[in-house]
């Protein structure tokens, strides 16, 4: 682990969630955007997305908890499929909205959680 900026926003993320924050996580992760965190392992920012996923559901948002997903997927594959966090935010997505979104399909069945 290394310890840097890069971590600590991570960190502040996290605590953001968990106090039931979860706009200003989003904000944390809007102006994270395009932004580079150098020093950040692939599971680090796969972690990032992650937890962007958990709190723009906690917002309501859950086509951006969709996306945040696909992105923790691309940043660390096997992570995002084993993650108990991103398997959660996917079980809820699923339960909620399966048929209505195939990309969802997709990726519940990458992740091991229902058959296509």
């Amino acid at each position: 682990m290394t310890f840097g900026p890069g971590n600590v926003v991570l960190h502040e993320l996290a605590t953001h969630i968990e106090l039931e924050r979860p706009r200003r996580a989003v904000a944390m992760v809007d102006d994270l955007t395009g932004v580079s965190l150098p020093g950040l392992a692939p599971t680090s920012i796969g972690h990032l997305h992650i937890d962007a996923a958990r709190a723009h559901l906690a917002a309501g948002d859950r086509d951006e908890a969709l996306q945040s997903l696909l992105r923790a997927r691309e940043a660390a594959p096997q992570m995002a499929r084993i993650h108990p966090m991103a398997r959660e935010v996917l079980r809820v997505l699923v339960s909620l909205h399966r048929r209505s979104k195939p990309e969802l399909a997709i990726l519940a069945k990458w992740a091991g959680l229902h058959e296509a």
